[in-house]
């Protein structure tokens, strides 16, 4: 998918207490973004805005490259995106 400056990313959220537990995986136009879609759709991850408690980087693994409709997991099954 092409947004308005050139193709847009996937990013990998994660929670900076806690490395080895979930992480989130959303395609989005930028950080922004991506966190506000796990913050509105992912009920463990609501405070996934707060730069303090949620890391936010470009997604380094081809396998987890959600499609726009979901987040990937690291635990679990796919979130459908349903708030944007």
């Amino acid at each position: 998918m092409q947004g308005k400056r050139g193709p847009v990313p996937h990013f990998q959220i994660c929670p900076k207490n806690d490395l080895t537990g979930d992480s989130y995986w959303v395609f989005a136009a930028g950080p922004a973004e991506a966190r506000r879609l796990i913050a509105l759709n992912v009920r463990d991850a609501a405070m996934a805005e707060d730069r303090a408690k949620f890391t936010c980087e470009p997604a380094q693994s081809s396998g987890k490259m959600p499609p726009l409709t979901h987040i990937y997991r690291r635990v679990g099954r796919p979130v459908p995106i349903v708030k944007r």
